[in-house]
C-alpha cells in the first residue's frame, strides 16, 4: 500500500510538503505541487480523505436540507448544486424536510452530526426569528435558498416572488380579465404570500375589487390544483381567469376543468409559475412565471463554496421573474 512517505520520497520533498499538497495550503509554489501531484498519480496514491479531515478540521462536505426530494423543482437545485460542489472535489449529502419547523430541525441536526462545512437551506415551515437565531448560534457558513430573510440577505439566494405574482396577474388583466381567481399555496410558506400579495397588487393598480372567496388555499400539488377548482366550482362565483402558484397546481386545476367540458383557455385563461419541463408539454401548453431553478443550486453552490474559503467568482444573490406566454391564456370573450 502506498503511503504519504513513499509520495515524499518520489518526489523528494518532505512529508509535511506532501500534506500541505493534500490539504490544499497556498503556502507551495507551483512547482512543488506539480512535482507531488505527479508523484501521487505515478504511483496511484489517494489521499485518506478521513484523515484529511482531521488535519484540516473539515469534512469537504456540504449539507443541503430541501423540502421533499422528489419533482423537477428540487431535481434542478439539487442537481446544480451537486455538479458545482464536486468540481470543487466535495460532496453534497441531502437530507428532505417534509415542511414541519420539526422535521426542518431534525434534518439540520442530521447534517451537522455528519459535520458538514456549510449548510444549504431551503426551509419553508421555520419563521424568519427562528431561523435567524439557529443561524446565530451554529458554527459553520449558511445558505438560504429561495427565501429573503431579514439581516441575513447576504446569505440569500432568493427571486421576487412579489413581482412574479404581480405579473402573472397583470398579464391577465392585460387580456381583459376581471374576475380572476387565485389557488394560493400553503399561506404558511413566505413565497406563497408573496405571490398573493403581487396577485393583490396587480387588481388594486388596474381598480379591481379582491375578492377573498376567489381564494383558494392548496398544497402546490396536481391533486391540489384539482381540489381548488373544484372548489371554486362549488361556490359558485364567476371567473374567467385562474393565477395558480405553481405548475403543478395550475395543470391539475386545468385537467379538471377539461374534464367537465370547461375549455380552456376560451372559457377560462389558467397561468401557471415554476415553468417546470412539463408546463411546455401539456395541452394546451401552460402560461407561466419563470423561475431559474437550476441558477438557485448553482448560485447556492457558490455562496457555499466561497464560505467554506474556495475563492469563487460573484454569486447572483437576487433574481427577477419572467414571463413565458403559451396557449393557455387568451383575451377574454376571443
Amino acid at each position: 500500500m502506498i503511503t504519504i512517505r513513499d509520495v515524499s520520497k518520489y518526489a523528494s520533498v518532505s512529508v509535511a510538503t506532501v500534506s500541505r499538497v493534500i490539504n490544499g495550503s497556498r503556502w507551495v509554489s507551483d512547482e512543488t505541487r506539480k512535482k507531488v501531484l505527479a508523484a501521487m498519480k505515478e504511483l496511484g496514491y489517494q489521499p485518506n480523505s478521513f484523515a484529511r479531515s482531521l488535519a484540516t478540521n473539515k469534512s469537504q462536505t456540504v449539507g443541503m436540507v430541501v423540502g421533499d426530494l422528489s419533482g423537477p423543482f428540487f431535481g434542478e437545485m439539487m442537481q446544480s448544486a451537486e455538479q458545482i460542489v464536486r468540481m470543487a472535489d466535495k460532496h453534497l449529502i441531502i437530507t428532505s424536510s417534509h415542511g414541519t419547523v420539526e422535521s426542518e430541525s431534525e434534518a439540520i441536526e442530521f447534517l451537522l452530526q455528519r459535520r458538514v462545512d456549510v449548510l444549504i437551506l431551503h426551509l419553508d415551515a421555520m419563521p424568519d426569528d427562528k431561523l435567524i437565531e439557529l443561524c446565530e448560534q451554529l458554527r459553520i457558513p449558511v445558505v438560504i435558498v429561495n427565501r429573503l430573510v431579514p439581516t441575513m440577505e447576504e446569505q440569500c439566494i432568493s427571486i421576487d416572488n412579489e413581482l412574479g405574482g404581480y405579473i402573472a396577474t397583470k398579464h391577465l388583466l392585460e387580456q381583459g380579465h376581471r374576475s380572476i381567481a387565485c389557488i394560493a399555496g400553503p399561506i404558511y410558506k413566505s413565497d406563497s404570500r408573496s405571490r398573493l400579495n403581487g396577485y393583490r397588487r396587480a387588481l388594486m393598480e388596474a381598480g379591481v375589487d379582491y375578492n377573498e372567496h376567489l381564494i383558494v388555499e392548496s398544497d402546490y400539488t396536481e391533486e391540489g390544483g384539482k381540489a381548488a377548482v373544484k372548489e371554486l366550482q362549488e361556490r359558485n362565483l364567476s371567473y374567467s381567469a385562474i393565477f395558480a402558484h405553481n405548475d403543478h397546481m395550475a395543470i391539475g386545476a386545468m385537467g379538471w376543468l377539461k374534464s367537465e367540458g370547461v375549455s380552456v383557455p376560451n372559457d377560462v385563461s389558467i397561468i401557471g409559475y415554476d415553468d417546470i419541463i412539463m408546463a411546455r408539454y401539456v395541452e394546451p401548453s401552460l402560461t407561466s412565471v419563470i423561475i431559474p431553478v437550476s441558477e438557485f443550486g448553482r448560485q447556492a453552490g457558490l455562496m457555499a463554496l466561497r464560505l467554506s474559503g474556495e475563492q469563487q467568482d460573484n454569486v447572483v444573490l437576487r433574481f427577477k421573474p419572467e414571463l413565458v406566454i403559451r396557449n393557455s391564456t387568451c383575451r377574454y370573450g376571443r
